[in-house]
Protein backbone atom coordinates (compact mmCIF):
# COMPACT_ATOMS: atom_id res chain seq x y z
CA UNK A 1 0.00 0.00 0.00
CA UNK A 2 1.17 3.41 -0.88
CA UNK A 3 1.11 5.82 2.15
CA UNK A 4 0.19 9.29 0.89
CA UNK A 5 1.08 12.88 2.13
CA UNK A 6 -1.42 14.05 4.53
CA UNK A 7 -2.21 17.57 4.82
CA UNK A 8 -2.32 20.17 7.73
CA UNK A 9 -2.55 24.11 8.06
CA UNK A 10 -1.68 26.17 10.59
CA UNK A 11 -1.56 30.03 11.06
CA UNK A 12 -2.70 29.99 6.98
CA UNK A 13 0.23 27.98 5.55
CA UNK A 14 -0.32 24.87 4.63
CA UNK A 15 1.95 21.73 5.32
CA UNK A 16 1.89 17.74 3.98
CA UNK A 17 3.54 15.59 6.42
CA UNK A 18 3.77 11.45 6.44
CA UNK A 19 4.07 9.41 8.84
CA UNK A 20 6.51 5.87 8.80
CA UNK A 21 7.21 3.14 11.20
CA UNK A 22 9.25 0.48 11.39
CA UNK A 23 10.28 -2.08 13.88
CA UNK A 24 14.18 -2.13 14.80
CA UNK A 25 15.39 -4.50 17.59
CA UNK A 26 12.27 -5.20 18.94
CA UNK A 27 11.33 -1.75 19.56
CA UNK A 28 9.41 0.90 17.29
CA UNK A 29 11.19 3.26 15.06
CA UNK A 30 8.77 6.28 14.07
CA UNK A 31 9.92 8.79 11.72
CA UNK A 32 7.81 11.75 10.83
CA UNK A 33 8.62 14.36 7.79
CA UNK A 34 6.87 17.58 7.42
CA UNK A 35 6.86 19.27 4.73
CA UNK A 36 5.86 22.85 3.65
CA UNK A 37 2.93 22.18 1.04
CA UNK A 38 4.34 21.85 -2.66
CA UNK A 39 8.39 22.04 -1.47
CA UNK A 40 9.20 18.51 -0.42
CA UNK A 41 13.24 18.97 -0.52
CA UNK A 42 13.96 20.55 3.16
CA UNK A 43 11.22 18.30 5.61
CA UNK A 44 11.43 18.37 9.44
CA UNK A 45 12.67 15.17 10.16
CA UNK A 46 11.69 13.94 13.26
CA UNK A 47 12.53 10.31 14.79
CA UNK A 48 10.79 8.43 17.54
CA UNK A 49 12.33 5.38 19.07
CA UNK A 50 10.22 4.03 21.70
CA UNK A 51 9.28 0.39 22.94
CA UNK A 52 7.05 -2.03 21.15
CA UNK A 53 4.04 -4.07 21.98
CA UNK A 54 3.47 -7.38 20.30
CA UNK A 55 -0.36 -6.86 20.46
CA UNK A 56 -0.90 -3.18 20.49
CA UNK A 57 2.19 -2.00 18.53
CA UNK A 58 4.01 1.55 18.85
CA UNK A 59 2.80 3.58 21.48
CA UNK A 60 2.86 6.14 19.78
CA UNK A 61 1.25 4.98 16.86
CA UNK A 62 -1.71 3.87 18.29
CA UNK A 63 -1.89 6.68 21.49
CA UNK A 64 -0.61 6.44 24.87
CA UNK A 65 -1.43 8.42 27.86
CA UNK A 66 1.20 10.81 28.66
CA UNK A 67 1.89 13.75 31.74
CA UNK A 68 2.25 17.05 29.96
CA UNK A 69 4.26 19.11 33.00
CA UNK A 70 3.62 22.42 31.20
CA UNK A 71 0.18 22.11 30.41
CA UNK A 72 -0.48 20.31 33.49
CA UNK A 73 -2.58 17.71 32.60
CA UNK A 74 -2.85 14.22 30.80
CA UNK A 75 -3.61 13.76 27.16
CA UNK A 76 -3.24 10.44 25.03
CA UNK A 77 -0.13 11.41 22.77
CA UNK A 78 -1.37 9.43 19.19
CA UNK A 79 0.66 10.90 15.78
CA UNK A 80 -1.68 10.19 13.70
CA UNK A 81 -3.68 13.02 15.51
CA UNK A 82 -3.65 16.40 13.65
CA UNK A 83 -2.67 18.49 17.07
CA UNK A 84 0.12 16.19 17.57
CA UNK A 85 1.34 17.53 13.94
CA UNK A 86 0.76 20.97 15.03
CA UNK A 87 2.83 20.78 18.15
CA UNK A 88 5.78 19.39 15.78
CA UNK A 89 5.45 22.10 13.22
CA UNK A 90 5.52 24.53 16.42
CA UNK A 91 8.55 22.98 17.77
CA UNK A 92 10.46 22.43 14.03
CA UNK A 93 9.68 26.35 13.72
CA UNK A 94 10.79 27.49 17.02
CA UNK A 95 13.84 25.69 16.62
CA UNK A 96 14.53 27.27 12.92
CA UNK A 97 12.54 24.85 10.75
CA UNK A 98 11.38 27.18 7.64
CA UNK A 99 11.47 25.06 5.22
CA UNK A 100 14.33 26.60 3.43
CA UNK A 101 16.65 23.96 5.13
CA UNK A 102 16.26 20.21 6.46
CA UNK A 103 16.20 19.98 10.32
CA UNK A 104 16.53 16.57 11.69
CA UNK A 105 14.91 15.27 14.83
CA UNK A 106 17.15 12.38 15.68
CA UNK A 107 15.50 11.92 19.47
CA UNK A 108 12.34 12.43 19.53
CA UNK A 109 11.75 11.33 22.77
CA UNK A 110 14.75 14.13 24.17
CA UNK A 111 12.13 16.73 22.19
CA UNK A 112 8.66 15.45 23.46
CA UNK A 113 10.49 16.05 27.07
CA UNK A 114 11.50 19.63 25.92
CA UNK A 115 8.25 20.35 25.15
CA UNK A 116 6.69 19.48 28.89
CA UNK A 117 6.24 15.03 27.88
CA UNK A 118 6.63 12.81 30.80
CA UNK A 119 8.41 10.40 28.46
CA UNK A 120 9.82 7.81 31.45
CA UNK A 121 7.66 5.25 30.44
CA UNK A 122 8.46 5.27 26.62
CA UNK A 123 11.77 4.79 27.01
CA UNK A 124 11.78 1.66 29.90
CA UNK A 125 12.43 -1.35 27.91
CA UNK A 126 14.83 0.94 25.79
Amino acid sequence: MKKKLRSITLRKLEYSYILGMRIHDERSLLELKIYHKNVKLHPLRIQLLTWDDPIAGCPLNTGYLLQNHKKGFEDVYNLNHPQRIREWIEYGTAKGWDGTRTIEIINGLDAMQEMGYDITSLRTSI
